[in-house]
């Protein structure tokens, strides 16, 4: 009986782990005005990429829990290495919200 309990505990896990729509992909703030889209890319390694981002480059990401981290590099007049964590309010297959210090942006997969 204990061996069917845990069985059915594991694969009630996993089935609920596999409803959670994964953050890898390519992610774009909608651009209300026609400009270019810009966000990132999420890839499956681990590494990260900006797209038509000025002065960011992002290099590296992690999710822990409901946080995304983001690792860059800020590529202005001063470059400096950043870490930036974002609350994951919402995550479906097609959209991401994410929040920082009260504000939310919304982006879309492409």
């Amino acid at each position: 009986m204990k061996r069917f309990l845990f069985f059915t505990l594991v694969l009630t896990t996993l089935g609920l782990m596999s409803c959670t729509p994964s953050a890898v992909g390519t992610w774009v703030e909608a651009s209300d005005n026609g400009t270019q889209e810009h966000g990132f890319t999420l890839n499956k390694d681990g590494s990260a990429e900006s797209l038509n981002m000025n002065y960011v480059e992002f290099r590296s990401w992690e999710k822990k829990g409901d946080l995304l981290i983001l690792k860059g590099v800020n590529t202005g007049s001063v470059k400096k290495e950043f870490s930036d964590t974002m609350k994951i309010e919402r995550i479906t297959k097609t959209d991401l919200s994410l929040s920082q210090a009260g504000y939310t942006v919304t982006y879309s997969r492409k």
